[in-house]
């Protein structure tokens, strides 16, 4: 039933009846250290799956079909940040509507986490939605996710609903959380 709910919410991103969304590639600073923040391209999809090794138990929580689905999904818009060729973390938002906008997926390779990267790939995600006028931000969360949970909760966002066994590899229940842009 969760696999089922969790399916059904992203069905309706995966039409490809709209454009792609633009990203224009950019330089950011994170504790004194570059990086590139770019549009992701279908190539990082292995990079996106070696991160997600990085930080989940196997299997990790989206496989790699999905993932390569996601980033050609015309209807989202996932970001890499790049050290050098590697990619070292990623987000994902899907905008099928111009009311809300939806994080799909937040990674941090665990080699960089604590640095501020989720705040600053956070940081881009509202920004960007917002200046396309985007009313409202969701997400879901594992509720074991305490480092997720402590981001989220900075940026504003607040419980909306809980679902009982949403993630099919550890049947964790989830928090689906909004936040007004």
């Amino acid at each position: 039933m969760a696999m089922f709910l969790m399916l059904k919410k992203f069905r309706s991103f995966f039409s490809s009846k709209t454009p792609k969304f633009d990203f224009e590639e950019q330089v950011v600073t994170v504790e004194d250290q570059k990086f590139d923040l770019r549009k992701a391209l279908p190539k990082d999809a292995i990079e996106y799956m070696k991160i997600q090794e990085t930080i989940y138990p196997i299997p990790v929580p989206w496989p790699m079909d999905i993932v390569e689905m996601e980033i050609g999904n015309k209807k989202a818009l996932y970001l890499s940040l790049v050290d050098g060729e590697d990619v070292i973390a990623f987000i994902g938002i899907a905008l099928s509507d111009k009311v809300e906008s939806h994080v799909t997926n937040l990674a941090v390779h665990v080699d960089y986490q604590k640095m501020g990267i989720g705040h600053l790939l956070m940081n881009q995600a509202f920004k960007y939605c917002r200046d396309r006028k985007f009313k409202k931000m969701s997400l879901e969360v594992d509720v074991t996710n305490k480092p997720a949970l402590a981001l989220y909760e900075a940026f504003g966002f607040k419980v909306k609903t809980v679902h009982k066994k949403y993630y099919f590899r550890n049947h964790h229940d989830a928090l689906e959380m909004m936040v007004d842009l």
